[in-house]
């Protein structure tokens, strides 16, 4: 006769629900005997506040979130607060869970279709794309609720964030019919924006991106729904088109030469009812700096989300040593680096995290392996077994594990890019402020954090390119680190003091303190961590707070209240292009309920940050003019207030180097690099078609009194002459400059690989291109320029500052001469 066990306790004490005694009644391998200290004092927290609709729980990486996240759930549901759902970044990790539950003897499955894990008998293990999408098996929007989830434990909450955004993104490819009649329908408005952008875009430019005007996208939004409508079952809108359908006039479009996206202010969640009426959501993150995503992302209450849960050691961060090359001799380049890891790769991991496909290709020709979405999974597994070499991870900052012997050398080789249209325009007004500066330094951080995975694990970090360099550097930058991560560079950039000026050969001998394990080293680099602590408390930026505030007052359709919102968030901003942006959607807000007033809110949006949505009038054109006095006392108060070290000018004069030249660096960086340049060297300019939607890219008022005017076609990529479409914008450039200034001398420049006319296109009457040796020629003339003025007798001296501007060539006499060249 079988004999049920159960009977044997008491019903009063059948149910253990405190997880670490959970965690001694389970039938677990023999690697788990106890939890770890760190692990039992979070799971003792937790169970203090269980009953808290939304809790964090900050755990450095190889603390044992995994560990932690099921125990939680398994207490959840034996106290009867079911079903239990665990959310991970991807389905890797999902795997990864579902082998330490059956280690544990947690009885959880990845179908949460499945019988017993709706019924609150097991835990259900899926990804964060499965949860969100608009065909939910959780249920969408008006079908309610189809799964319920009583307790929801989402890993990586931070690593979610991308995929959350993007799936509640519509993306538009040029061969959807839905893109075609959209842009048909929506191009009238674009051209009065811009013109040469919408030419750009008609002409398939790849870099060429335009945002919707707000006023055209409400005209609009009655046509805009039937054809999404039309087109709804196709494969770019099927998963995408019932999470916006209803709130369409809260998204913005953007339409570039290659598609177009759709996208809601903030990502509404709420509309999988199963996950916002959960009784209980678990966010296991770690340390970043940032935590505002749990707001605009998930929708959790701000005045309802305590202090997060964080155990009281950092001990459990592995060590790093984290050097900047070019912190170190700003003259150090990337083929000196490179050279350095080619060799570290023969016998060590080495993983290099790159921004963009194109960013790859100047690591081809050393790498042994380059990974991006498609082949992350497979390579990263491979980067576990064996030795690879020298790994080139493409975009890819989050999400992913490199314990140990995995990586023991990474790489962070430039700034990371922007992943959407949206975030593209928007970093476009936010590149200067702090608001732009948090979501790099977020996402550094987090790339940084992928070669250490437990407190016994090290890694080298090497953090190379003059943008990335200056971000770190800047004490605004370092602040936004978390306590860990400043404790581990600040001992690092000690380290560097001690090397200022050194070459390769010398970093390498420090690299090899942590990679041949100096006890030295391993001591004090362990001992920098005791005294950080992480920040109590949530780090919630009230600007993003108050964006996804107004983001619902909008969609309950209290226009006015958004509005309000948003005025005072921009009123108490000290940043003028943060307040421009939050100006920007106010405006867009309050065109529901006063169109006038709206438009009067953009000017002044656009008169604090021209990169904002071009209001229908009052933008008036200013001309300028060359400025008055000497251009070396120009170049002398220019560098004076803008440098305070020698270090500072070179990474600066690095960063236009790295920006001036014929790849596929965005059109707006490549213009605003030119513009840069002239100032960098003492001379007035202007980017008309950015600031009035018309005239040239960038305009020069040269010392002489005479003008560049100028045209820049950097991503070009033909091969049969200058085009005449890319001639016909320089001549209605040049149109636009003699009704502007109809006494000016002018030359007509424009930035070209090219030197001879297209077949069918006639050449701009004085024109003169700057092609690649000429554009190289003016980037090593700025580096040399910059190098020679951190001598401080000579930036003191106005006369010696005029030498330099004449022997490069930099004067109105000599740089059309210098650096541009006629037509063939």
């Amino acid at each position: 006769m079988p004999i049920n066990f159960d009977d044997l306790l008491d019903n009063k004490n059948g149910s253990v629900v405190d997880p670490r005694d959970v965690f001694l009644t389970l039938n677990r391998s023999k690697e788990f005997a106890f939890p770890r200290d760190i692990q039992t004092e979070v799971m003792k927290a937790w169970f203090g506040q269980r009953n808290q609709a939304d809790t964090v729980i900050k755990l450095n990486v190889g603390s044992g979130k995994t560990l932690v996240g099921l125990m939680l759930l398994q207490s959840s549901l034996n106290e009867e607060v079911g079903p239990a759902l665990y959310i991970a970044p991807d389905k890797q990790l999902v795997d990864q869970v579902l082998r330490e539950a059956e280690a544990l003897g947690i009885d959880a499955t990845d179908d949460p279709k499945d019988a017993e894990f709706q019924s609150g008998g097991r835990i259900a293990v899926t990804t964060v794309h499965r949860l969100f999408n608009g065909r939910s098996i959780f249920g969408v929007g008006a079908d309610g609720v189809k799964l319920k989830i009583g307790t929801i434990v989402v890993d990586d909450a931070h690593a979610c964030i991308a995929t959350i955004t993007d799936q509640f993104r519509i993306r538009l490819n040029l061969e959807d019919e839905a893109f075609k009649e959209i842009v048909e329908l929506l191009g009238p408005e674009l051209k009065r924006q811009s013109h040469p952008r919408f030419l750009s875009i008609t002409s398939n430019d790849p870099q060429a991106l335009m945002e919707v005007p707000f006023w055209a996208w409400t005209a609009k939004h009655d046509r805009i729904i039937e054809l999404l409508h039309k087109y709804r079952n196709t494969e770019s809108l099927r998963f995408s088109y019932p999470l916006l359908s209803d709130i369409l006039p809260q998204c913005r479009c953007l339409i570039g030469g290659q598609g177009l996206e759709i996208e809601p202010v903030c990502p509404p969640t709420d509309l999988i009812r199963s996950f916002s009426k959960a009784s209980r959501k678990i966010y296991m993150t770690a340390t970043l700096a940032d935590d505002s995503v749990l707001v605009t992302h998930f929708g959790a209450q701000p005045d309802k989300l305590t202090d997060p849960i964080v155990p009281t050691s950092s001990q459990s961060m592995g060590e790093r040593m984290i050097l900047m090359p070019q912190e170190l001799n700003p003259e150090i380049e990337l083929a000196d680096v490179q050279a350095l890891l080619a060799d570290l790769a023969k016998t060590v991991n080495v993983v290099v995290i790159v921004p963009s496909a194109y960013v790859a290709t100047q690591w081809q020709d050393i790498a042994d392996q380059t990974l991006d979405k498609q082949s992350v999974v497979e390579g990263v597994e491979r980067l576990k077994q064996e030795h690879v070499g020298l790994t080139v991870l493409v975009n890819r900052y989050d999400g992913i594990d490199l314990p140990h012997d995995a990586c023991r050398v990474l790489v962070i080789a430039g700034l990371p890019e922007v992943a959407s249209y949206s975030e593209l325009s928007d970093m476009a007004v936010l590149s200067d402020s702090t608001a732009g500066l948090r979501r790099q330094m977020q996402r550094i951080e987090q790339g940084m954090g992928r070669g250490v995975r437990s407190n016994d694990d090290y890694c080298v970090v090497l953090l190379i390119g003059p943008k990335l360099t200056r971000r770190v550097m800047a004490p605004d930058g370092f602040e936004l680190l978390t306590p860990a991560t400043r404790a581990q560079l600040g001992l690092s950039r000690n380290l560097a003091k001690q090397l200022a000026g050194v070459g390769v050969p010398e970093l390498r001998s420090v690299l090899d303190e942590c990679l041949e394990r100096n006890p030295s080293w391993v001591n004090v680099s362990k001992k920098a961590l005791l005294g950080a602590m992480a920040s109590p408390g949530l780090a919630l930026d009230k600007r993003s707070i108050d964006v996804r505030r107004a983001f619902d007052l909008s969609r309950a359709g209290d226009h006015k209240a958004a509005a309000e919102v948003l005025g005072d968030a921009a009123s108490e901003s000290d940043d003028d292009d943060e307040k421009a942006l939050l100006l920007a959607k106010r405006a867009a807000a309050q065109h529901h309920i006063d169109p006038a007033a709206a438009q009067k809110t953009l000017l002044a949006a656009y008169r604090l940050n021209p990169n904002v949505i071009k209001p229908l009038e009052g933008v008036a054109h200013q001309s300028i003019s060359p400025i008055k006095g000497e251009q070396a006392a120009i170049v002398q108060d220019y560098h004076r207030s803008r440098f305070l070290e020698a270090t500072d000018r070179l990474l600066y004069a690095n960063e236009l180097v790295d920006d001036l030249a014929f790849t596929m660096v965005v059109p707006d960086r490549f213009e605003s690099a030119i513009d840069s340049a002239a100032k960098f060297i003492g001379i007035q300019a202007q980017r008309p078609e950015r600031l009035f939607g018309e005239g040239p890219d960038n305009l020069w008022a040269l010392s002489g009194g005479s003008f560049l005017v100028i045209e820049c076609k950097n991503t070009v990529t033909s091969t049969q002459g200058i085009s005449k479409t890319d001639l016909g914008q320089l001549d209605q450039a040049v149109t636009w400059f003699s009704a502007k200034y109809p006494a000016a001398e002018h030359v007509p420049v424009i930035i070209h690989p090219l030197r001879v006319i297209g077949d069918t296109a006639t050449p701009v009457s004085g024109m003169r291109i700057i092609t690649e040796p000429q554009l190289a020629k003016l980037r090593k003339a700025i580096s040399a320029f910059a190098k020679s003025l951190c001598d401080l007798d000579t930036l003191n001296n106005t006369a010696k500052v005029k030498e330099l501007i004449d022997a490069h060539g930099f004067n109105s006499n000599e740089f059309v001469n210098r650096y541009t060249v006629g037509p063939k």
